[in-house]
Protein backbone atom coordinates (compact mmCIF):
# COMPACT_ATOMS: atom_id res chain seq x y z
CA UNK A 1 0.00 0.00 0.00
CA UNK A 2 3.02 2.55 1.00
CA UNK A 3 4.34 1.72 -2.22
CA UNK A 4 1.47 2.76 -4.05
CA UNK A 5 1.07 5.95 -2.70
CA UNK A 6 4.33 6.43 -3.04
CA UNK A 7 4.85 5.87 -6.48
CA UNK A 8 1.12 7.85 -7.18
CA UNK A 9 2.93 10.65 -5.34
CA UNK A 10 6.11 10.71 -7.26
CA UNK A 11 3.33 10.65 -10.06
CA UNK A 12 2.35 14.00 -9.45
CA UNK A 13 5.15 15.30 -8.17
CA UNK A 14 6.87 14.82 -11.35
CA UNK A 15 3.31 15.54 -13.89
CA UNK A 16 3.06 18.56 -12.09
CA UNK A 17 6.17 20.20 -12.79
CA UNK A 18 6.39 19.51 -16.50
CA UNK A 19 5.46 22.46 -18.67
CA UNK A 20 4.54 21.17 -22.43
CA UNK A 21 7.12 22.62 -25.18
CA UNK A 22 4.37 25.02 -26.55
CA UNK A 23 3.95 26.85 -23.70
CA UNK A 24 7.49 28.05 -23.62
CA UNK A 25 7.22 29.67 -26.90
CA UNK A 26 4.67 32.37 -28.01
CA UNK A 27 2.78 31.68 -31.41
CA UNK A 28 3.91 33.16 -34.53
CA UNK A 29 0.22 35.28 -34.07
CA UNK A 30 0.77 36.81 -30.51
CA UNK A 31 4.63 37.62 -32.00
CA UNK A 32 2.99 39.35 -34.87
CA UNK A 33 0.43 41.48 -32.81
CA UNK A 34 3.36 42.93 -31.43
CA UNK A 35 5.04 44.13 -34.46
CA UNK A 36 4.60 47.28 -35.89
CA UNK A 37 7.10 46.83 -38.76
CA UNK A 38 6.14 44.58 -41.64
CA UNK A 39 7.97 41.87 -43.05
CA UNK A 40 8.12 43.51 -45.87
CA UNK A 41 10.09 46.76 -44.89
CA UNK A 42 11.95 44.71 -42.19
CA UNK A 43 13.43 42.83 -45.40
CA UNK A 44 14.36 46.30 -46.52
CA UNK A 45 16.04 47.36 -43.90
CA UNK A 46 17.97 44.32 -43.98
CA UNK A 47 19.32 43.96 -47.30
CA UNK A 48 20.48 47.88 -46.40
CA UNK A 49 22.35 47.16 -43.67
CA UNK A 50 23.90 43.85 -45.81
CA UNK A 51 23.33 43.61 -48.89
CA UNK A 52 22.75 40.59 -50.84
CA UNK A 53 19.87 38.12 -51.32
CA UNK A 54 16.99 37.58 -48.61
CA UNK A 55 16.55 33.43 -48.76
CA UNK A 56 14.56 32.88 -45.33
CA UNK A 57 12.89 35.22 -42.36
CA UNK A 58 11.75 34.26 -38.88
CA UNK A 59 10.37 36.10 -36.32
CA UNK A 60 11.18 35.67 -32.94
CA UNK A 61 12.53 36.78 -29.46
CA UNK A 62 16.04 37.93 -29.08
CA UNK A 63 17.25 39.83 -25.80
CA UNK A 64 13.43 40.01 -25.21
CA UNK A 65 12.38 41.94 -28.43
CA UNK A 66 10.06 40.79 -30.91
CA UNK A 67 12.70 40.48 -33.98
CA UNK A 68 12.41 39.71 -37.64
CA UNK A 69 15.37 37.16 -38.26
CA UNK A 70 16.41 37.65 -42.09
CA UNK A 71 19.16 35.27 -43.49
CA UNK A 72 20.97 36.93 -46.30
CA UNK A 73 23.07 34.97 -48.83
CA UNK A 74 26.05 37.81 -50.23
CA UNK A 75 27.99 35.49 -52.67
CA UNK A 76 29.71 32.09 -50.80
CA UNK A 77 28.48 33.73 -46.69
CA UNK A 78 25.27 33.60 -45.32
CA UNK A 79 24.35 36.61 -42.99
CA UNK A 80 21.97 36.53 -40.19
CA UNK A 81 20.35 40.14 -40.03
CA UNK A 82 18.04 40.62 -36.85
CA UNK A 83 15.52 43.99 -37.06
CA UNK A 84 13.67 44.73 -34.53
CA UNK A 85 9.97 44.53 -35.09
CA UNK A 86 8.57 47.35 -33.26
CA UNK A 87 11.69 50.28 -34.38
CA UNK A 88 12.43 49.21 -37.79
CA UNK A 89 15.98 49.21 -36.41
CA UNK A 90 19.06 46.74 -37.23
CA UNK A 91 19.24 44.96 -33.94
CA UNK A 92 22.21 42.80 -34.30
CA UNK A 93 24.15 40.91 -37.94
CA UNK A 94 26.11 37.46 -37.36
Amino acid sequence: MKKKLLSVGVALVIGGTVVPAWALFETDRALSEKASVSMVEAIKTAVQARPGKPVEVNMGKDDGRVVYKIEIIDGKHTHKVYVDAMTGQVHEIK
